[in-house]
């Protein structure tokens, strides 16, 4: 959709800007995230690492916004110079079922998938487009967005057996058995298979690969270490099996990723961690 370049949210003294979500919603949406690149801001070799998490994204080139909708991703994404073409973007982080109960859509149609918001979700894509559009700091565009989409979570989608299937993967940090998992929630795996892939778009399988592998990169950012230790607190038999399972996600070894780690972008959900959570 075109537009002016003057009715556009006023850059501030901060390129990168990041804000977590309201605690009413953060069961859905994880932060936003609002940058403004410069020619030099991403690399050619800019990479998103996999994770079972969708993304709505919209973007301003200097003439039009493009809005659009990001499944979640088993293989990496070469994302490279693009983001730089653009005066500012705003990227909304969703949890690995947010963009279930947003869009009341299947997942498993969004999955590895760059989609156009508006050819998905008309209503919602006009909705943030105004938000984007018609707000002058970050602040008051998150706030916009964050009444937009609080009126999606009124009417809750998503089945208490995938919300306590999900619990079980993280606590184990994706070290458990999809048949203890099954157990647990008292379904069938083809059951929790059919859930996985509805409302997370993946099936659950490789959802616990991803959290698994998750945690190994949560664990090379914040405090690099041996990778055989890494390799036996994260569940693996031994290192060979642990550098095969990294690569055959990243593209890359442990030893290559950690020293380019700057080439990579990874969501470590730590966000709150280190940004104070707003108040209720």
């Amino acid at each position: 959709m075109k537009m002016r370049g003057n009715d556009l949210i006023t850059q501030n003294d901060k390129q990168f800007n990041m804000f977590p979500s309201h605690i009413g919603l953060r069961k859905y949406i994880l932060y936003y995230n609002i940058v403004f690149p410069e020619n030099d801001t991403f690399m050619a070799q800019y990479t998103l690492m996999p994770n079972a998490c969708g993304t709505l994204s919209l973007a301003f080139d200097g003439t039009a916004v493009i809005a659009e909708l990001w499944g979640a991703s088993l293989t990496p994404v070469l994302l490279g110079m693009e983001p730089n073409n653009y005066h500012v973007l705003l990227l909304i982080q969703l949890s690995p079922y947010g963009l279930y109960q947003i869009t009341h859509q299947s997942q498993a149609e969004f999955a590895g998938k760059r989609l156009s918001l508006v050819d998905i979700d008309n209503e919602l894509f006009h909705s943030l487009y105004q938000a984007f559009i018609m707000s002058k700091t970050t602040i008051e565009l998150v706030n916009t967005c964050e009444k937009i989409l609080y009126r999606r979570m009124e009417n809750p989608l998503i089945s208490d057996a995938l919300l306590l299937a999900t619990t079980v993967i993280s606590d184990s940090c994706g070290q458990v058995q999809v048949k203890e998992v099954a157990r647990q929630c008292g379904y069938s795996e083809r059951q929790l298979n059919r859930l996985f892939l509805t409302q997370i778009g993946i099936n659950i399988k490789n959802y616990a690969r991803l959290t698994r592998f998750n945690y190994v990169l949560k664990h090379i950012q914040t405090s690099p270490c041996f990778f055989a230790a890494l390799s036996q607190q994260a569940g693996y038999f031994d290192q060979a099996h642990f550098d095969k399972d990294f690569k055959a996600i990243s593209g890359v070894s442990p030893q290559d990723y950690l020293k380019t780690m700057s080439d990579f972008y990874y969501d470590g959900m730590g966000i709150y961690d280190t940004i104070s959570s707003k108040e209720d």
